[in-house]
């Protein structure tokens, strides 16, 4: 009962016009910031479109910033998918010395989606793992803005209704909202608004097959964190638009080469008396990523 007035009296402390309310302090960027995306699938997927890091560039145009996505496919708050052919607690270490070695001012956090199937039974599991990675995160410096996870589209037949799991997935959300509320962290509501109710006939609009964002659902969501964190985006030009997107794409694929080699287990891995001579290469790209930086930053400087 105490836990649960704490959280409604911060709730009206901070208000509720958007969810920057956990922070004092307007959200702000300035240059030779670095913000970094760490998560699941929907973090490791936000590279391929770009649309979240435009937000950010685009409502502070005149600032220098650069961004890296470590996002992993199925991740969890354990790092399950980082362990590669070591243990998960390997795979966390590792992924909490990378993120370290960034030296990170912004990390969005985007946990819960995955953890959710294991219903209201896994909450506390994830809620203790889910403090343990905010504190193990802590020594960065960095500000969290955690992103809760989206609601499942109902893409119909075959498919099985997601009505049941969305309910779970509300539980983690508001299991995150709270952790962002008590801990002084920014909080972005895409469960609540990304996708909405199911009503009608089914249809994907916002997702490939259900789960995963297309394009327009990472525009949404673009939006929405632009509205939870208080920012106002300039616009660009069409064309404008298109280059940063292009160059974008190529900066987190060449980064994408960077850190998560194809042939990492011999460059990096157990196999690496193979062919770790090789892992020299590795370095190469970070001119590649920065100079394309400098060319968005250009761009959208000069709208």
């Amino acid at each position: 009962m105490k836990k649960c007035l704490s959280l409604l009296l911060l709730l009206f402390v901070f208000g509720t016009s958007h969810q920057v309310s956990a922070e004092t302090q307007p959200f702000e960027l300035k240059s030779g910031d670095r913000v970094i995306f760490l998560g699941n699938t929907l973090i490791e997927r936000a590279q391929k479109f770009g649309n979240w890091e435009t937000v950010f560039l685009t409502s502070f145009p005149q600032v220098k910033l650069s961004f890296r996505n470590l996002g992993w496919s199925a991740d969890t708050v354990w790092a399950e998918s980082r362990g590669i052919f070591d243990p998960p607690a390997v795979g966390y270490q590792r992924m909490l010395t990378q993120v370290k070695d960034l030296k990170p001012n912004i990390i969005l956090l985007g946990y819960g989606g995955n953890e959710a199937f294991a219903g209201k039974a896994g909450l506390p599991a994830f809620q203790k793992q889910l403090k343990k990675l905010i504190a193990d995160l802590k020594p960065t410096g960095a500000k969290i803005v955690i992103l809760s996870p989206h609601r499942s589209e109902n893409a119909g037949h075959p498919l099985p209704d997601p009505k049941s799991h969305n309910q779970d997935l509300k539980l983690y959300s508001d299991l995150l909202q709270e952790t962002a509320v008590l801990g002084n962290h920014y909080y972005v509501d895409l469960f609540t608004k990304l996708i909405p109710e199911p009503a009608g006939k089914p249809q994907l609009k916002w997702t490939t097959n259900g789960i995963h964002l297309t394009d327009a659902g990472y525009q949404k969501a673009a939006k929405i964190i632009a509205t939870d964190l208080g920012l106002q985006p300039i616009s660009l030009s069409p064309d404008t638009a298109q280059k940063v997107r292009e160059l974008t794409f190529e900066k987190n694929r060449h980064y994408f080469y960077n850190w998560r080699p194809q042939n990492i287990t011999y460059l990096l891995g157990f196999r690496k008396h193979e062919q770790g001579q090789n892992a020299k290469e590795l370095p190469q790209f970070i001119p590649l990523i920065e100079e394309k930086e400098a060319k968005i930053h250009g761009l959208i400087s000069s709208q």
